[in-house]
């Protein structure tokens, strides 16, 4: 099954909030994304997470950025 990837206006979007809101978090490392080539890109499965885990808007962590990079 392939994993879905979103840009920024398609995680926005998805998110309910605006891109300039999710640059900020992205930046801030408060949503889990990576940029490639200058150009955000996030995780569909991740961004789920965040809230199936009750995210509180803290820093993703580095364990967490790890447990991404093993699930690509």
């Amino acid at each position: 099954m392939a994993k879905e990837i979103l840009d920024v206006g398609a995680a926005a979007d998805y998110l309910h909030i605006t891109r300039a809101t999710l640059y900020k978090l992205a930046k801030e490392k408060k949503i889990p994304g990576l940029k490639i080539g200058g150009q955000w890109r996030f995780s569909k499965d991740r961004l789920d997470e965040l809230f199936q885990d009750g995210w509180t808007g803290e820093e993703v962590t580095e364990a967490s950025h790890a447990k991404e990079k093993t699930r690509v």
